[in-house]
């Protein structure tokens, strides 16, 4: 072993010096002077006072040494109080929510406090802190009968789940709202339009087709469709026909046995007819010049047949 080796363990084998195993018992010795001298504790309430009506908030320190020994609960130190809650706030500082009793006093009874030796765990130094009185809470007002809150119903905004619930009808009703609109609109037209006399509606229904512009689009099979149903409703409404469910025939036989109607405007009719019909059935060409005249003539046909509704017209000769 080398003499630097020797040093070594020699060193580390040595027992502490006097002065260091005393200091030890003299700090401990300081600190339970200093806890038999000053110890203190401090009760801050979050108000002016106590409050019977709700639980008062409180925050305790207690100013100590280091090596002191609190009680690890302290809400046992408390008179005068129906609840006591604490909340840790940090080294030798508790949050506290207070709740007086109907009777008092109300105060903080004095805290045991020590110090131990370390190696023994016998007491060195104990005391109590001083008491600490609180003011007492405002007595409550006289019972008169009123209700202790105010008995109007509170308004407590719908969850998202109500408001769901709530817009599902809306926007349903506003979606058939929505869809019944057209309906609505297209059953006042057709109570208006019944109001009208047969070539009233007959001029009305014209016009509607002719806006269509299906003559400029050289739609004009559909075209001659539409006209001669239109010129075979205002007979239906003028005449008390069923020209909408009978043959081009059957249709110039019904008007030919009213003796109302002239034989002349039966051959102008049947002429249109005839010329309309090559165009829908037989694949005869058209014009939209054609197509235009055709309108012509049924605007016509329906003149004639209104003014002759109109005008009397003797009784036919029997043969």
């Amino acid at each position: 072993m080398t003499p630097t080796e020797h040093g070594k363990r020699k060193t580390e084998s040595a027992p502490p010096p006097a002065r260091a195993r005393r200091r030890a018992p003299l700090t401990l010795l300081a600190a339970a002077l200093t806890l038999l001298e000053n110890p203190t504790v401090t009760l801050d309430l979050e108000g002016d006072a106590l409050s019977r009506e709700a639980p008062t908030l409180a925050t305790l320190r207690v100013d100590t040494p280091a090596q002191a020994i609190l009680p690890a609960d302290l809400r046992d130190r408390f008179r005068g109080f129906a609840v006591v809650e604490e909340f840790p706030a940090g080294d030798n500082a508790w949050r506290l929510r207070l709740t007086p009793a109907p009777q008092g006093p109300w105060r903080l009874m004095p805290i045991p406090l020590e110090i131990r030796d370390p190696r023994t765990r016998q007491p060195l130094a104990q005391t109590l802190t001083h008491a600490v009185t609180l003011p007492a809470p405002p007595p409550l007002p006289p019972a008169d009968g009123a209700p202790e809150c105010d008995p109007a119903p509170a308004w407590i905004p719908p969850g998202w789940r109500t408001l769901a619930l709530w817009a599902l009808p809306i926007l349903l009703a506003a979606a058939l709202l929505l869809a019944a609109i057209p309906l609505l609109r297209r059953l006042r037209r057709t109570l208006r339009e019944r109001a009208l006399s047969p070539e009233e509606r007959a001029h009305l229904e014209l016009g509607r087709l002719l806006a269509q512009g299906w003559v400029a689009q050289g739609r004009l099979k559909p075209f001659y469709y539409a006209l001669t149903a239109l010129l075979r409703r205002y007979f239906e409404r003028a005449r008390a026909t069923r020209a909408t469910r009978q043959t081009t025939q059957e249709f110039l036989d019904a008007l030919a046995a009213d003796p109302a109607f002239p034989p002349a405007a039966r051959d102008a009719l049947a002429d249109f007819l005839a010329a309309a019909d090559r165009v829908k059935y037989a694949g005869a060409d058209a014009t939209p010049a054609q197509a235009e005249a055709a309108a012509d003539s049924a605007r016509a046909l329906i003149d004639a047949d209104a003014l002759a509704r109109k005008t009397p017209t003797p009784p036919r000769e029997a043969k």
